[in-house]
């Protein structure tokens, strides 16, 4: 047998009967924060440029577009609303995929979902499935294919939206694995991108391209069909440390147990990359404890993984999407604001001549002992500590470390706590009983077009 045919009857035969409770209820949180993050995106332009280019001229199709309820292509609808969910930054990450799951996953299930009228339980119970791929391969073509420059959101997102979306179409194995042939030649997303409207739309286009090469395969439209074997495989192209061997290894330890279950998903309850979170987290604590005025903060210093100046890459934001990936401007946004909202990611927030001063005394350092020659911290550059450190100009000094920022799996959110998070992001485009609808359709086993329904913009 083949490793891409070993790969395709993990996912075909052996993950669905592993499938429990425990990982329906996963999926179910992680489908609530995803339409939260979606909300806190409509209406943004990125969002509605990609609907002008994707619903102008063109026929009612099977699935529908979060909110705004436009009658699209399965692949169009996937294109939208993964670039809509992952607009504000506002989505979920997973430390091993290196990357967001949920972004360029639950749009492929919930368009194909929606367009062949499955019940949500089976929409569920795909998710888990295509989870479990993308944060899987995130141990095997890891840490060299982010450190290269690939966003892992897009590549391995992209396979699992693939495999997800062939599930759902019920493809044989056969035109499964010429479906991931097509979605091979398809990866795509570079991080230089990162702070930019493509930067979300990487999971537009893994979501897109999913269901799309499903699709293809379906009508018989054929690729290599042993895309993880031999010479130029996807993980050879993509891997600077690649081994078919640990990835033979690897297949024997999915769904035992389901990585969406455990370690599970980080959940942010701030608008703004995942490595910033640390040191948002940083400076809240410090604040709780000292109540330091900014105009009172000589200097500040970030001692961080080396992967942070390597992601983080905007250290002089001009603009909100710069600033969401900005450490610089999370730590200053946080000593004004109190905590980063969506309102400290406007163009006029970043350029407040006050966050310009606290960012020109803002230094970021790498430490020996966070650098890449520590082999714990390439494996694993952000799971460590951040430590910020705030000198007065009256000379104290104030220092905070974070080990687990809040939303991880070592530090979680809570069940309310997304619930309130959806209900803050729904609550000024649908009525409360609108948003209490979809709250109550989420955690019954109804058909997917019952819950797409409940989520248009009267």
């Amino acid at each position: 047998m083949t490793l891409t045919s070993s790969l395709i009857e993990t996912c075909r035969s052996k993950l669905p009967a592993q499938v429990n409770d425990d990982a329906i209820a996963a999926a179910r949180r992680c489908l609530l924060d995803s339409l939260a993050a979606a909300y806190a995106a409509y209406g943004e332009a990125p969002i509605e440029m990609l609907r002008g280019e994707t619903t102008e001229g063109s026929a009612k199709g099977e699935a529908s577009v979060i909110g705004y309820g436009d009658r699209v292509r399965p692949s169009d609808a996937a294109l939208v609303n993964g670039t809509m969910i992952s607009v504000q930054l506002f989505d979920d990450n997973q430390e091993q995929m290196r990357g967001h799951p949920s972004a360029p996953l639950w749009p492929a299930v919930l368009a194909l979902a929606e367009a062949r009228d499955v019940s949500l339980h089976e929409a569920l119970r795909i998710f888990v499935i295509g989870y479990e791929v993308e944060c899987r391969l995130g141990l095997v073509l890891n840490p060299s294919h982010y450190e290269i420059g690939w966003h892992a959101t897009a590549t391995q997102g992209l396979v699992a939206a693939t495999v997800a979306s062939s599930l759902l179409l019920e493809l044989d194995e056969t035109r499964m694995s010429h479906a991931l042939g097509i979605a091979a030649s398809m990866a795509s997303g570079i991080r230089r991108n990162f702070g930019t409207m493509t930067m979300s739309f990487h999971s537009g286009l893994a979501a897109s391209n999913g269901v799309r090469a499903a699709r293809l395969a379906a009508r018989g439209f054929i690729a290599d069909p042993q895309i993880f074997d031999g010479a130029m495989s996807f993980g050879a192209v993509f891997s600077r440390e690649w081994s078919p061997d640990a990835l033979a290894e690897n297949l024997k330890a999915w769904g035992a147990p389901f990585m969406i279950v455990s370690p599970g998903p980080t959940f942010k309850l701030y608008p703004c990359g995942r490595p910033t979170l640390f040191g948002v987290d940083c400076v809240v604590e410090l604040q709780r404890k000292h109540q330091v005025k900014p105009a009172d903060v000589r200097r500040i210093t970030c001692d961080v993984s080396y992967m942070y100046p390597r992601t983080l890459i905007h250290s002089r934001p001009s603009n909100g999407l710069q600033g969401k990936t900005s450490l610089e401007y999370c730590v200053a946004t946080t000593l004004l604001d109190g905590r980063p909202t969506l309102a400290s990611f406007t163009d006029k927030a970043v350029r407040r001549a006050e966050i310009t001063r606290l960012i020109g005394i803002t230094e970021v350092r790498v430490p020996p002992e966070l650098s890449e020659n520590v082999p714990e911290v390439r494996k694993a550059p952000f799971e460590q500590p951040v430590t910020v450190t705030i000198e007065t100009s009256d000379g104290r000094v104030f220092s905070e470390t974070v080990r687990h920022q809040k939303g991880s799996p070592w530090n979680p959110a809570s069940d309310s706590g997304l619930r309130q998070k959806f209900v803050d992001c729904a609550l000024p485009h649908l009525p409360r009983e609108c948003v209490d609808a979809v709250l109550e359709c989420i955690g019954r086993d109804v058909k997917t077009r019952e819950l797409t329904k409940l989520l248009k913009v009267s």
